[in-house]
């Protein structure tokens, strides 16, 4: 008898989600809603309806409820205790639901569209659908830890721990369905395997519930998957993908539920084991290559397999097996009661499809290389940043021009500078002009090099301006960017010592007052060598010592400006 509701609600939720997708597919283009190719990451060829959550939503209700209200399960003794919380669940799933079908037709940021995952994250854990306790290859760990708080005169019980990790487990449920979600029939397929898993386990483990749950989830997947299927006519969107995740997290926490919210989490895991690894190493390859977590790429494993020649569909199919086999894994474990052996098995298996699938792309070569340039990047931004604070400090304690051009020099040679040229300007007229070339050429001729080159312009007090050129020697082993933001501060640096001791400076007995500024007279001969001084003058200081400070971070000021020009001529 009980098996025969499990057939009832699947096939009232498949026809729900059935009848519901055509007009969902009409709102959606009537909302905007509309996933067109982008040559790139979208692998479909014209434009197409998303916002296939609805139709699952549909699907769900009219699978679940009639049934439920029916009085089919109230043979169940939990039924009462599980009935209970599923408000929470119908408000969480609103709340999703809502997030995603604003970001299908009109886009929202990533941060609110976490924090829109959160509130619905929070129903639920204030619903009583919580993670109190994780049991690990039969190694409980408990996870509450109530502490009890007082704002304004009410107090009130706060469990932290069972918090963030109920909330880590639903964002990474959704987040990685969300992930996913790139290929024809993909999500869908995937979820209905995950989902009739699920269902299973949780009948042999009598929480009827859950088995309920899962049931009309896999119906409204089987119902949609007739539209996504290769070519699609509607894509599930994030609202559909975002759904798909939270009720499986639902599921997966009320599968161990008998009255305490310990959560067995190895069957969940080891059944969305495809998801969580193509998210685990896409979240690695943007870590490693430095990009935002959120950014997109071609790089996810369907994108791989049509990479060698597979159609959608033949990729499709290919990792409906591999998700089929975790899956098998999932029910042995617990037809056994043996988690390691299926963890064990499990895990080989995914293992050994990612590497050859990686290996055949020269996917696994390429991260390995990404990563060793991390590595190396790491190595020179710490001996750069290392160089820098000590040339920095060395500027502080010149007492002439001549020392801080010297200290200068020395540090941009070691940063990988082999051309260094310092001109300080006041009123259009040069007053301080040094050189680092040998060559005896005109100072104001470009020198011919090829290479990156950076010319920064800093503000030096009333009046005074300092140019800082330099260009970046071939053969050094440090990265452009990195060479060039450490001598930006050092430009920085000595704009603000010079600044001080111009300022500083005692006046001359035989210089000539010009509107309150002291001139030092130029030499006679021009001719630049190495390390001259052909001018220096000196004008009032306005900048103080926490604005140094602020230089000597690399924050910048307000009025600094510095201009770039990289690469090869």
């Amino acid at each position: 008898m009980m098996s025969n509701v499990y057939l009832l609600i699947f096939a009232l939720a498949f026809m729900g989600c059935v009848l519901a997708t055509p007009l969902v597919t009409r709102v959606a283009a009537w909302a905007g809603a509309i996933d067109r190719p982008d040559q790139f990451r979208r692998i479909h060829k014209g434009a197409v309806p998303r916002m296939g959550g609805l139709g699952l939503a549909f699907g769900l209700t009219l699978g679940i409820l009639p049934v439920i209200l029916g009085g089919y399960l109230k043979e169940w003794e939990l039924f009462g205790e599980w009935w209970g919380r599923q408000w929470a669940v119908m408000g969480a799933a609103a709340i999703i639901l809502a997030v995603g079908v604003i970001d299908d037709a009109r886009g929202m940021r990533p941060r609110l569209k976490l924090l829109g995952q959160a509130a619905g994250v929070l129903v639920l854990y204030i619903g009583g659908i919580r993670i109190e306790g994780i049991s690990l290859l039969s190694i409980p760990i408990p996870l509450s830890y109530p502490q009890t708080m007082a704002l304004a005169g009410y107090s009130f019980t706060l469990d932290i721990p069972s918090l963030l990790v109920t909330m880590l487990w639903f964002l990474g449920c959704m987040n990685i369905w969300n992930l996913i979600d790139g290929m024809d029939g993909l999500a869908s397929g995937v979820g209905l395997l995950v989902s009739g898993t699920l269902m299973i386990v949780a009948l042999i483990q009598g929480n009827y519930g859950s088995a309920a749950l899962a049931a009309a989830l896999a119906g409204s997947l089987a119902g949609f998957l007739l539209y996504n299927w290769h070519p699609a006519c509607i894509f599930l969107g994030d609202s559909g993908s975002l759904l798909i995740g939270l009720l499986i997290g639902v599921i997966g926490v009320q599968d161990s539920l008998k009255g305490a919210s310990a959560v067995a989490v190895l069957t969940p895991l080891l059944a969305m084991g495809l998801p969580i690894s193509d998210t685990m190493m896409a979240i690695f390859r943007r870590w490693v290559r430095n990009l935002p977590l959120s950014s997109a790429d071609r790089r996810h494993v369907h994108h791989l397999l049509i990479g060698l020649g597979l159609n959608p569909r033949q990729a499709a199919f290919f990792l409906y097996t591999l998700t089929a086999f975790l899956c098998t894994m999932a029910l042995l474990g617990v037809a056994y009661n043996n988690e390691f052996l299926a963890l064990l098995m499990g895990l080989s298996g995914c293992t050994a499809f990612l590497l050859i699938l990686t290996s055949r792309r020269d996917e696994l070569a390429t991260l390995m290389g990404d990563l060793r340039a991390r590595g190396l990047r790491k190595k020179q931004e710490k001996f750069a940043a290392k160089e820098t604070w000590e040339a920095i400090q060395r500027i502080e304690l010149c007492e002439s021009p001549e020392r801080i051009w010297e200290s200068l020099l020395e540090a941009s040679r070691r940063l990988g500078s082999d051309t260094l040229r310092l001109t300080c300007y006041r009123d259009g007229e040069i007053v301080l002009r040094y050189s680092s070339e040998m060559d005896g050429a005109s100072f104001d001729s470009a020198p011919e090099v090829s290479g990156s080159t950076a010319t920064f312009r800093l503000p030096c007090g009333q009046g005074l301006q300092l140019i800082v050129s330099l260009h970046q020697a071939s053969d050094t082993p440090l990265s452009a960017d990195i060479a060039f933001r450490s001598l930006q501060r050092l430009a920085l640096a000595t704009s603000q010592r010079l600044d001080r001791l111009f300022d500083n400076e005692p006046t001359p007995p035989d210089s000539d007052e010009r509107n309150g500024n002291v001139l030092i007279e130029p030499r006679a001969n021009n001719t630049l060598t190495p390390g001259s001084v052909l001018s220096m003058a000196r004008g009032p200081v306005s900048w103080g010592s926490m604005q140094w400070f602020r230089g000597a971070l690399g924050w910048g000021t307000a009025s600094g400006r510095h201009r770039w020009s990289g690469g090869s001529d």
